[in-house]
């Protein structure tokens, strides 16, 4: 008889325990699901920040680039023009010195120039005993009189020329040389774009994702709630 009593006694104790065990869990789901949402509430925020930042570098460093562009480009408009202007003074030089030799070969001292040379040529190449030092040694300092007339005549006249060019060739060297260094300064930055590009697609993934965490947790929350809890439609 106090057997039974004891069990009668127990049972309701049980029961009670087990019922208080799930009211605490059921208070504590609330809990656990506003911590969860809290954390991933802050993650988005600061992703939301991190977008925010990248879509502003990015922005910045677009518009950079366009500007640098144009600089780029009239950079080497001017260096074609500088190598085409050097261009036209290397074949005016050559015209000139073509013009300047045929001016000279018809001219009476070109005549005997060529006479020398000719002399000079089969007095070396016919050379013998008895051949006059007196006429070698007077024939070679005409030659060398005629040559060194020539060779000036060249240099005065090809001597204006000559300078533009030289001008014309260091204009050309540093148009390229400015050039180049504005075309490393916008492939630098195409590079720049090009990782800021990823990292903010990484970023808009990753944002996409906890979006679709955010709405799956709390779906899913709302089904395991609805057995249990009397919720409001279309409250999350």
């Amino acid at each position: 008889m106090s057997s039974i009593n004891q069990n009668t006694i127990r049972t309701p104790r049980m029961h009670l325990r087990s019922a208080t065990r799930r009211q605490e869990r059921r208070r504590n789901l609330p809990s656990a699901i506003a911590r969860r949402t809290r954390v991933l509430e802050t993650r988005r925020t600061n992703l939301a920040n991190t977008i925010r930042e990248l879509e502003t570098d990015l922005r910045q460093q677009r518009n950079a680039l366009d500007a640098l562009t144009i600089e780029v480009v009239q950079a080497l408009n001017r260096r074609d023009d500088e190598r085409e202007r050097y261009e036209m003074l290397r074949e005016e030089r050559d015209n000139l010195r073509y013009a300047i030799l045929t001016n000279f070969n018809q001219s009476n001292l070109g005549m005997e120039y060529k006479e020398l040379k000719r002399r000079w040529f089969e007095y070396v190449h016919n050379e013998d005993e008895d051949t006059d030092i007196n006429y070698f040694n007077n024939l070679k300092a005409r030659f060398n009189d005629v040559s060194a007339l020539f060779e000036e005549l060249m240099e005065t006249g090809l001597a204006p020329i000559i300078a533009q060019k030289e001008h014309a060739r260091e204009t050309y060297r540093l148009a390229s040389e400015h050039h180049y260094s504005l075309y490393q300064g916008q492939q630098y930055i195409i590079g720049v774009i090009s990782e800021l590009e990823q990292q903010l697609e990484q970023a808009l993934n990753r944002d996409r994702q906890l979006n679709q965490a955010r709405g799956k947790r709390q779906r899913h929350t709302r089904h395991k709630r609805g057995k249990k809890y009397k919720t409001k439609k279309g409250h999350y």
